[in-house]
């Protein structure tokens, strides 16, 4: 069949629209297309219903592959582009998994911008996950190890724990309710990039319940929802127990686990710049006329934050502008200067640029933990003054005074020099005959 041009145009521009309504649908701001692997000697799907039927209400699309010692190696690349924006890995026991999906394979995953949530139980923690995790800086405890409490009674019991003692609320809301949780607990390093998301109890321990001796975790020592987020801003959630996802708990955990996945995914807590702009405060651009020592200069930023529909303004109060050549010069709290339907623009107001010359730079680095980061950095120099630029002396007061003298002397010897000259004074002079 022969298209004419018309028709290609029009039906190129159908695609395009479909593509953009698709996009429109979507409710993470780094994509949808989730790859769920799984055990089928340890996990029932079925057993997850409300959570991949949550994940299938927010326009998420569903992979699903089952693990087992005769599968083939898991692909997450086609060439150099990712087929997947996310992975969810269930507690896994096959031997052959950490060849499968290696450790360097979830690296480079993570490290390209792809987000990861593992669930872990005491009787399997896959090794290339558990490697893995460890290092971004998170370590499981090992095989057999259970979470328990002095004052509750333990074995394979689930525990409650108050969902009031969130430690982020960008991650998780605090929740009045109770969770239950049934599985184990991890130790953290002190890296910044790491979020630590739910505490285990003061009164709980992580015992081994094949040797009653040794313990890996101790009271708030231990963790057992962690996330971690990149400087990439890729996300990654670990939970120590798959039972916390089950059906049989979603009236108690259902909520949580929701807003855990909201934030792995990138469904909120997205924060994005719209781009920086400094200028004079006559309004003129840095290549109208670059700026030298003392200019009075204006800095501004334009925010906006991903809530899971749509980018809406983003408002804080604690975004500083820093001024810096290797230590910085300024550092100004920015304020809020006029919003937009999608936007929130801060500005620094009018400032003087310091007197000294150099290449400095101007930038916004906003780390914050739970959001995402972002930076805006622009680098220009600063000339010194022309000679003909510096202020003339009897501009400044402080002269006044040396020029005074300056001139007073000046005044004096002039006025003494002709006064010298112009007083005469007569000589009368004896006329004396001489006589031989």
């Amino acid at each position: 069949m022969i298209i004419s041009g018309h028709s290609f145009r029009f039906w190129n521009l159908f695609i395009t629209l479909f593509q953009l309504a698709l996009v429109a649908q979507a409710k993470s701001a780094s994509g949808s297309r989730t790859l769920v692997i799984y055990d089928k000697r340890l996990t029932d799907l079925e057993d997850y219903s409300t959570l991949f039927s949550n994940l299938g209400d927010r326009s998420f699309q569903l992979n699903y592959k089952p693990v087992s010692n005769d599968s083939t190696p898991i692909g997450l690349f086609q060439g150099e582009e990712r087929l997947y924006d996310n992975l969810i890995i269930f507690p896994i026991r096959s031997r052959h998994f950490n060849k499968q999906l290696s450790v360097d394979k979830l690296l480079d995953f993570s490290n390209e911008g792809g987000h990861i949530l593992t669930l872990s139980s005491p009787e399997a923690t896959a090794d290339n996950v558990r490697l893995f995790l460890n290092q971004l800086g998170i370590y499981p405890s090992p095989k057999n190890y259970h979470l328990e409490d002095y004052f509750q009674s333990g074995g394979d019991t689930p525990l409650r724990v108050s969902g009031s003692n969130v430690l982020n609320e960008h991650v998780v809301p605090s929740l009045k309710r109770d969770l239950i949780y049934g599985g184990s607990a991890a130790l953290l390093d002190s890296s910044n990039l790491i979020v630590p998301v739910l505490q285990a109890p003061r009164t709980s321990f992580t015992k081994d319940s094949q040797k009653h001796d040794e313990n890996w975790t101790v009271g708030s020592q231990g963790y057992i929802v962690v996330s971690f987020q990149s400087l990439q801003n890729s996300r990654v959630s670990w939970v120590g127990s798959d039972l916390f996802f089950n059906d049989k708990y979603a009236s108690s955990n259902g909520q949580f686990v929701q807003e855990l996945m909201k934030w792995t995914f990138g469904e909120k807590s997205i924060v994005k710049s719209l781009g920086a702009r400094h200028k004079h405060t006559n309004g003129l651009e840095y290549s109208d006329m670059p700026y030298k020592v003392k200019d009075d200069v204006i800095y501004e930023i334009g925010l906006t934050e991903w809530d899971g529909t749509s980018w809406a303004p983003f408002i804080a109060k604690d975004i500083q502008f820093e001024l810096k050549m290797i230590d910085p010069y300024y550092r100004i709290t920015l304020k809020p200067s006029n919003s937009a339907p999608t936007a929130q623009y801060y500005t620094t107001g009018n400032f003087s640029l310091p007197d000294h010359h150099g290449i400095f730079t101007f930038t916004v680095d906003y780390k914050r933990s739970g959001l995402s980061f972002f930076t805006e950095r622009d680098v220009k120099p600063i000339r010194h003054l022309a000679n003909d630029e510096y202020p003339r002396s009897w501009e400044i007061t402080n002269s006044w005074v040396y020029l005074t003298a300056i001139y007073s002397v000046i005044v004096a010897w002039a006025l003494f020099v002709t006064l010298f000259l112009s007083f005469k004074r007569s000589h009368n002079v004896q006329m004396e005959k001489k006589n031989n």
